[in-house]
């Protein structure tokens, strides 16, 4: 005999009596989402896009799916060449953790990495708008950072703690949720990611 897994999402199934007849309150139950160690993947600035000249349109793509399947944020790292270019932006399409599609515009800065805010599972284009290259072209690489996406949709900040290879974070993550749309959860651990399994706790 199989059980089918809890969904907490059925307010009946959280329902509970207080010692208030007729009044009821709600159960909340601890997770622990777990990222692997291939997912927890240290962040790479060129794992979809490797070092090209900035331009206007589609860049090719050298990977499409994040480490292991997880959800993370892009990054775009520009490269002044003979003096900054009139900046443009970075647009990139995928989906979320769910499969939902999802889309994002970053803006380069010289010689800096730019971290996006949404967690992407997938990436199914980079496309560059509004580009004015003077002399030798910027360069430009497009990767994934440190940003972890949660698997559930948050109204509130309920994540108690994160763990790094089975370490408590003395510093607590910064976190982000929404209660509409899942690719705005998200979780940045204090510490680097490295390769380490990554354990974070969370009530819902």
């Amino acid at each position: 005999m199989s059980f089918f897994p809890f969904n907490p999402n059925i307010p009946a199934a959280r329902r509970m009596q207080s010692d208030v007849p007729g009044l009821y309150t709600m159960a909340v139950y601890g997770t622990r989402y777990r990222l692997s160690a291939v997912e927890a993947a240290a962040a790479s600035v060129n794992y979809f896009v490797a070092s090209v000249d900035m331009k206007v349109g589609a860049y090719t793509l050298a990977n499409t799916t994040m480490p292991g399947g997880c959800a993370r944020n892009v990054t775009v790292t520009q490269t002044i060449v003979d003096g900054e270019d009139t900046n443009g932006t970075i647009v990139v399409a995928g989906t979320d953790l769910a499969g939902n599609a999802i889309t994002e515009t970053l803006t380069p800065d010289g010689g800096n990495t730019v971290p996006g805010t949404k967690a992407f599972r997938t990436v199914t284009s980079v496309t560059g708008v509004g580009w004015v290259t003077t002399g030798d072209k910027d360069t430009v690489t497009v990767g994934f950072g440190d940003v972890i996406g949660l698997p559930k949709l948050l109204p509130t900040n309920s994540v108690l703690l994160a763990a790094l290879a089975g370490v408590k974070e003395a510093v607590d993550p910064a976190v982000t949720v929404s209660p509409t749309v899942l690719s705005d959860n998200t979780v940045d651990l204090n510490s680097a990611l490295n390769g380490s399994i990554v354990d974070i706790y969370y009530v819902v």
